[in-house]
């Protein structure tokens, strides 16, 4: 079986979208990637080719993220992206594929749950948005951040300081420092510096956070209402998306299964590639097994 990956190109809402894929046979599986600097490669570099030993893989970059440009007068918002992921699955005839997303991305892929509940078949969330109801230091990170020149100015700090752009990684991403490779850190310069860097990410913080009253995305109450299977992979030591959140979303989805990874922090994908695809597996064959 072929895991070699192939970029290719599709129209989606007048963006030429950029995605990957990968494998030749079994289930299909869409990998989302999060938000900040982030893209499809730079998330699922390492879990593609894993997965496509066993699925057929599709990791697009969702506009304004890698590949994939920016445009001007786009709200960038969770729902935009939802009917982006709607309209990207249907243009490709990908029939109700295993849809998995990743911080910003499980945001993204809980709403499409909830949204389309009929083009899916089963739901992975890791270390997602979505599930919180505002983020830690919310109050300080809204006014002090968000809404202030500090947030595309990190953005050419991170493209041109190599040790600034390390302790974003080595405080918030990773849990062992030693795991911060040269090509890690080459691949996150590499993504700062994309024309329009960080501006789609601004536009959806804008649109996310509502100061006092919290994150817009926060579909806990709603949370009952998914029907698709639907597992939720954490990493125990994360700061952005503490695991208290994980613990709770398992609690509200229906049947929903929890995992959890040990000294990882918000890409236990990236640290712990092969441990998160041993638990992504284990639970489609057994999930996917049942609903034939």
């Amino acid at each position: 079986m072929s895991r070699n990956m192939v970029n290719r190109k599709a129209n989606i809402q007048g963006f030429e979208m950029n995605y990957y894929t990968a494998g030749d046979s079994g289930p299909v599986v869409v990998l989302v990637h999060g938000a900040g600097v982030d893209s499809a490669m730079l998330s699922w570099r390492e879990v593609i080719p894993l997965l496509a030993q066993h699925y057929r893989v599709y990791a697009p970059d969702m506009p304004g993220y890698g590949l994939t440009g920016y445009k001007e007068g786009v709200e960038y918002t969770n729902t935009f992206y939802t009917q982006v992921l709607r309209d990207f699955i249907h243009e490709l005839q990908l029939d109700r594929p295993v849809v998995i997303g990743l911080s910003m991305g499980g945001g993204i892929v809980l709403e499409f749950a909830l949204t389309y509940p009929n083009h899916l078949q089963a739901l992975g969330l890791i270390n997602s948005n979505g599930i919180l109801d505002r983020w830690e230091y919310h109050a300080f990170t809204y006014h002090f951040y968000v809404n202030t020149p500090l947030n595309t100015l990190s953005y050419k700090w991170m493209a041109k300081n190599r040790m600034f752009a390390r302790s974003i990684v080595v405080s918030g991403l990773f849990y062992d420092p030693q795991n911060v490779t040269e090509g890690l850190m080459d691949e996150v310069q590499e993504a700062a510096r994309i024309p329009n860097a960080g501006r789609a990410f601004a536009i959806w913080q804008k649109s996310e956070y509502l100061g006092k009253q919290g994150l817009r995305s926060d579909f806990r109450s709603r949370m009952p209402d998914i029907t698709v299977p639907t597992f939720i992979v954490h990493g125990t030591e994360d700061r952005t998306v503490p695991v208290a959140h994980a613990h709770k979303a398992h609690e509200l989805i229906p049947g929903s299964e929890l995992f959890l990874v040990e000294e990882a922090r918000h890409w236990p994908h990236k640290e712990k590639p092969d441990e998160v695809v041993g638990i992504v597996h284990g639970y489609l064959m057994k999930t996917l097994k049942n609903l034939s």
